[in-house]
């Protein structure tokens, strides 16, 4: 095996078995090199160097799928989750290893290994990500809404909406024109709670849950003021119990990849002060964390504990300062 020559492709990002044909390797190269775990098969025929494989994301995994995919497929329009990654929607779980493609007049049975089909009667709007083509944001985000748990739905709805790929107008004519078509009710009841207030996938899931739980849903992104002094914006606010709540997903705290270059004892200091802050104006403060709101049963208890769900009606929480000095206001992400 030419180990070397394997190597300058693998450089290349994906490898097809015709590329290596192309650089004068025989069919037996690739393989070899995936026995000696040089490379990695990510799809029949694909191959990425084993190491950058081993280092990627999920996220960044199944985008090199995808990518593949659309090397081998003829004339492929990517759709659902596959169309979702390559526009940077965020999936509440893992990414799927299968492909998703629509195709006009193609039935969701002659899927095959590796490639999901899903069979459609329209011509579905589509974009082009990269170099391949994709449906546009709406369709993807309402096609995973029908197939997709509730969470994951919303959270893509939520980053489209903020992330200005669609609007709440073209989502909801997305929807009507689905009419009563099978799993609408689950794309209609994503797109009804989408909100671009919110800021990051967590809050998105979070907020699922609660609508899920069917408690009393919090204001989003609230500026608790004090004589027009801002105090802190919160991820959440219940104004009749005086309570704030705050998704911890830890980004806040970590030191790499985040704008914020300050020391984390400073950052955890600085987060700790504002807390507090927010505590003297009289509200009260929930924290929870990715374990907590991934954990249905732990997250109801997580509210049931700080006042938000009992017996699945919210329980008012009386503030120890005149609401008035500490108003709030809500400010669009």
């Amino acid at each position: 095996m030419d180990d070397e020559a394997v190597r300058a492709l693998a450089r290349r990002g994906v490898v097809l078995t015709e590329d290596a044909r192309a650089a004068g390797l025989d069919d037996r190269a690739l393989r070899t090199a995936h026995a000696a775990e040089l490379m990695t098969r990510i799809r029949p025929g694909a191959y990425v160097d084993a190491q950058v494989w081993a280092a990627m994301s999920d996220e960044a995994r199944y985008r090199q799928t995808v990518m593949a995919a659309a090397r081998t497929l003829t004339a492929p329009v990517f759709s659902h989750y596959s169309a979702a990654a390559l526009w940077g929607l965020p999936l509440v779980g893992r990414w799927p290893e299968s492909v998703h493609v629509v195709a006009r007049g193609a039935s969701g049975g002659r899927s095959w290994r590796g490639v999901i089909v899903h069979g459609t009667d329209l011509d579905p709007p589509t974009d082009v990500r990269d170099g391949v083509t994709v449906t546009d944001p709406a369709t993807t985000v309402l096609g995973v809404a029908r197939v997709a748990p509730f969470a994951t739905g919303l959270a893509m709805a939520d980053h489209a909406l903020r992330a200005e790929l669609t609007t709440s107008e073209v989502l909801a004519a997305g929807v009507d024109a689905l009419g009563s078509r099978r799993a609408a009710a689950r794309a209609r009841r994503v797109v009804a709670a989408a909100d671009a207030r919110a800021e990051s996938v967590g809050e998105s899931l979070s907020r699922a849950r609660m609508i899920e739980l069917a408690v009393s849903l919090p204001d989003l992104q609230h500026e608790v003021r004090v004589d027009d002094r801002l105090v802190g914006r919160v991820d959440f606010y219940w104004p009749a119990l005086g309570l704030v709540g705050e998704f911890d997903g830890r980004l806040k705290y970590r030191t790499d990849g985040i704008a914020d270059g300050r020391p984390l004892e400073e950052r955890l200091w600085s987060e700790k002060r504002r807390e507090d802050a927010i505590r003297a104006t009289g509200l009260g403060v929930t924290r929870w964390t990715w374990r907590t709101a991934l954990d249905p049963a732990l997250f109801a208890a997580h509210l049931r504990d700080a006042g938000v769900l009992v017996d699945g009606s919210p329980r008012p929480r009386v503030s120890r300062v005149d609401r008035a000095s500490s108003a709030t206001r809500g400010r669009a992400a």
